[in-house]
């Protein structure tokens, strides 16, 4: 597949470049999920893929891949105490729809990972095909 998109003129390699920059220096519990564009609105049986990726303590970002739409996490604790980082793991840790997940302080191997699943598995035709959206924490009266 060509490295290059059909009208937007970002290619697989700027999307990969711009995921790093949008995930630097994010606070904890910020979320982006991307997937196909539109994928809300698909058939419930269609299989797509999609990623989501969660700022934890610590620098370290946890990212999950999954063939559906996943759910957002409401985690009871984002500290990495005890997290094994840089391996990907495929057990049934989550309720959803996760195929796996990984936690790493590395946002290029994030990148990576994100650009090749739907450049290479998916098969988008180029990067017009995705869509994102991304979530900043909420802050409670009176915290900095």
């Amino acid at each position: 597949m060509a490295d290059s998109a059909r009208s937007s003129g970002v290619s697989w390699a700027g999307m990969a470049d711009w995921l790093v920059e949008l995930l630097t220096d994010k606070p904890v519990a910020f979320m982006l999920e991307v997937g196909p564009s539109g994928y809300r609105t698909r058939d419930e049986l269609d299989e797509i893929v999609c990623a989501q990726i969660l700022v934890l303590a610590d620098e370290v970002l946890m990212l999950r891949r999954s063939r559906a739409f996943l759910e957002q996490l409401a985690l009871a604790d984002y500290s990495t105490d005890g997290l094994t980082l840089d391996r990907w793991f495929f057990d049934d840790h989550f309720e959803d729809c996760t195929d796996g997940y990984l936690f790493t302080r590395d946002a290029r191997l994030v990148a990576d990972a994100c650009v090749a699943w739907f450049r290479d598995e998916w098969g988008a035709e180029s990067t017009d095909d995705l869509g994102c959206d991304y979530r900043f924490p909420d802050e409670l009266p009176g915290q900095p």
